[in-house]
């Protein structure tokens, strides 16, 4: 047979054939449409999500070792600020040069972090007294702390150390002594994401803020523990004192819309953090 005698495509057999595969390629298309969709709701999802979890253990780890009775000393539904201890230590002797106290072993750049606030110490009645402002700290004579059969882990970052002025007589030897920051966690207008909320932690005395993580839904917001109860409360109580725990509402947002979504994609985060240092 010669070559122009050979049968090709006629043009309905062409025409049919693209209409096949223009309906298979429109499938697919849509199909990858809607992959590409999903991925992207869970990947802003997974933003959202880790808006919450980034600064919840530096949060928790802070508010935690709050002492419940004087430990907070200003709350509201956006900010808490807190005395919260570093070092915790103590008394191995007090006389008119001062006051030496071992310490535990502690994490030296929590120690070296600026910021230093004040300290306090038990009583026999179990009552914590504060000391803010006024006071110094210097490396004390560990011989001090052996004489009074007191033995410090200096191998393991333990320290000694001589606080001036010294403590008051109702602190003798033995006496748990912690050393304090002052703390303030505070949702506000975030500085790195526009029109968004971030959570910041702020050392008062140091002057340096953190924005830790942003942004937070509008509802993110503290809410708080009185007493013995077991839901907490919008208002900050008028007393601090009764204060027992934090609720934190820490709901996290993507920074931009899904697509085809008309808002960001939220990620729902309520925890509590209660004080351990309360008798009641």
């Amino acid at each position: 047979m010669s070559p122009s005698n050979r049968r090709g495509l006629s043009i309905a057999e062409l025409i049919v054939g693209m209409v096949i595969l223009g309906i298979i390629g429109l499938a697919l298309m849509r199909v990858m449409v809607m992959q590409a969709r999903y991925f992207d709701h869970q990947k802003q999802a997974n933003l959202a999500r880790n808006v919450s979890r980034g600064p919840l253990n530096r949060l928790v780890s802070d508010i935690r070792m709050v002492e419940a009775e004087g430990g907070v000393t200003a709350a509201s539904t956006t900010a808490i600020t807190a005395r919260v201890p570093y070092a915790i230590g103590i008394v191995c002797s007090s006389d008119v040069t001062g006051t030496t106290i071992s310490l535990l072993p502690v994490d030296s750049a929590m120690y070296a972090e600026p910021g230093y606030s004040g300290y306090a110490w038990r009583n026999g009645a179990a009552k914590y007294f504060y000391i803010m402002g006024g006071s110094s700290i210097a490396s004390g004579s560990l011989t001090t702390c052996t004489a009074a059969g007191i033995t410090t882990l200096t191998a393991d970052l333990a320290k000694v150390i001589k606080i001036t002025p010294k403590l008051t007589d109702s602190a003798t030897v033995g006496t748990p002594v912690f050393l304090l920051r002052n703390i303030t966690y505070e949702f506000k207008a975030s500085n790195l994401v526009p029109n968004g909320t971030g959570l910041f932690r702020t050392v008062v005395d140091a002057g340096t803020s953190e924005e830790l993580s942003a942004p937070y839904a509008s509802g993110a917001a503290f809410k708080f523990f009185i007493g013995s109860a077991l839901t907490a409360q919008t208002a900050a109580p008028a007393n601090l004192a009764t204060l027992r725990g934090i609720e934190l509402n820490m709901t996290g947002r993507s920074e931009k819309n899904p697509r085809q979504a008309v808002a960001q994609a939220p990620a729902p985060f309520v925890t509590a953090v209660f004080f351990k240092n309360r008798l009641n």
